[in-house]
């Protein structure tokens, strides 16, 4: 039984079409729809973004479905093997990517991250700037892209600090040896806090605190205006927090304790 079509002339020219089609719609939704979205209201960005790895891969399925016609006899049977064969090869050569793949579909359906939001994926810190079809790319603070495979989802936990908004929640901690005599504390963090150009008005700020081995532990907790400002509000309320409870009297220890910027 044959399988392949017997060539006029013309097909190779017929398939290049395609693929350079295929090429420039894909650069296409690449880059055009970050920019046209990038003018909607933030809200609707993340809704939208995370739709533009489903484009890219129904243009390779179209394009893929344009030339298979133009190399085989396109009968049952021959399409049964081609399939099989397809399935076979995915299988053993490309397993790890479709592991990720379907991870990645599973995440999307899920909406466990969007571009957009801060999140921790083992120890890995920051924004989500691009999701592909195999990875998602984050964006650190030191403003390095990191890809992260989205089959590592399948067995790591992953912290989402943002949920789909701009804004989020920062908690910065102070460490002092107890003063019986010494007793706002609070209430001066809480003006610290107030006074910040970074904070997001209407929403509240909280201080809570609590006994350590080695004196107390002050935690302000408040959001702040823009998730990208998280790391100038913590260091705006942690110079001015220093300073005002070093007008109060009070002695700064270091802390044996590991605190995460965000929790």
């Amino acid at each position: 039984m044959d399988m392949l079509r017997e060539w006029e002339g013309h097909e190779h020219f017929h398939i290049l079409l395609i693929v350079a089609a295929a090429v420039a719609i894909y650069q296409i939704v690449r880059r055009l729809v970050p920019f046209i979205t990038s003018k909607v209201r933030p809200h609707s960005r993340f809704y939208l973004l995370p739709w533009v790895p489903l484009l890219r891969l129904a243009i390779i399925l179209t394009a893929t479905g344009l030339i298979v016609p133009l190399v085989i006899i396109p009968t049952r049977e021959n399409v049964l093997i081609l399939l099989g064969a397809v399935a076979l090869a995915l299988g053993f050569v490309l397993k790890d990517y479709v592991s990720c793949f379907f991870a990645g579909f599973v995440l999307l359906a899920e909406r466990a991250y969007r571009v957009g939001d801060w999140v921790q994926i083992g120890s890995t810190y920051g924004e989500v700037v691009e999701l592909g079809l195999r990875t998602v790319k984050l964006r650190t603070a030191d403003a390095n892209d990191v890809s992260i495979p989205h089959s590592l989802l399948w067995d790591k936990p992953l912290i989402n600090a943002t949920g789909g908004s701009k804004h989020i929640l920062c908690a910065v901690h102070f460490f002092v040896r107890p003063d019986p005599c010494c007793t706002n504390v609070r209430e001066a963090l809480l003006a610290v806090a107030g006074a910040s150009a970074y904070l997001l008005e209407g929403r509240p700020v909280v201080v809570v605190v609590k006994n350590e081995p080695f004196g107390l532990h002050y935690k302000v907790k408040a959001y702040a205006k823009d998730a990208r400002d998280q790391f100038l509000f913590v260091a705006d309320i942690t110079e001015r927090g220093n300073l005002a409870l070093h007008g109060l009297g009070l002695t700064l220890v270091t802390a044996s304790l590991s605190v995460a910027a965000n929790d």
